[in-house]
């Protein structure tokens, strides 16, 4: 059964690793491979829309949010109230990156204590909240919807080197299983054999792919 965050289709995942598309292990294994590279990104990558996020402010002009490949923001509001969408935009889709245009966002967080207390600790106190849409539609959103409805016109638009680079650590995943991950070398007969030593789930050549889709994780406020 396919789930939103698989980046291929079963199909794709059975020609690549050689086995029938009704393999019992595959399913459990591409989900895992997809959100292994998500994680790797830095944020969910499968398509949401209407998310909402309340976020911290240092009292600048920029917000940052915790998703990224965001496609739009919808609304902004501070205290309960919408900021007019002119006064803001979208600097950067990929990290989340809300730019207010004139003045800036208020603080968020701890003041200083006296007669003029200062912005001292920035920290995320619900002021204030983004409600935007981000991700790619994903060849597993496609193939439930298509399941739900044989009709939907539903397509997907995740970037190819993504899903090539699930289909690589997909590979990587199936090749590593039931091998002990410490051991890198073995010897058999008069011979031996050598495996990489990269543990990391997403195998480099992955990364290299999805690099230009990678979002930094930011520190906590």
């Amino acid at each position: 059964m396919p789930t939103p965050y698989d980046f291929t289709t079963m199909a794709r995942a059975a020609a690549r690793l050689r086995v029938s598309s009704t393999d019992a292990e595959l399913p459990a294994l591409l989900t895992a491979a997809s959100q292994a590279l998500a994680d790797w990104l830095g944020y969910e990558a499968h398509l949401r829309e209407g998310v909402e996020e309340t976020v911290p402010s240092e009292g600048g002009r920029t917000l940052f949010l915790r998703a990224g490949a965001v496609r739009r923001v919808l609304r902004v509001e501070v205290d309960g109230t919408e900021v007019p969408a002119g006064e803001y935009f979208l600097e950067s889709p990929r990290l989340g990156r809300v730019v207010r245009r004139r003045g800036r966002w208020p603080f968020t967080g701890e003041w200083t204590e006296g007669v003029a207390p200062q912005p001292h600790t920035a920290h995320d106190t619900g002021t204030l909240r983004v409600t935007f849409d981000a991700g790619w539609c994903t060849p597993g959103q496609v193939a439930l919807a298509l399941a739900a409805d044989p009709a939907s016109t539903l397509v997907a638009d995740l970037p190819t080197p993504l899903e090539e680079a699930a289909l690589v650590t997909l590979t990587a995943l199936r090749s590593g299983a039931g091998r002990d991950p410490n051991v890198t070398s073995r010897s058999i007969g008069g011979g031996s054999i050598t495996w990489a030593a990269d543990r990391s789930a997403v195998p480099t050549l992955a990364q290299q792919l999805a690099q230009p889709y990678y979002k930094a994780r930011r520190r906590k406020a």
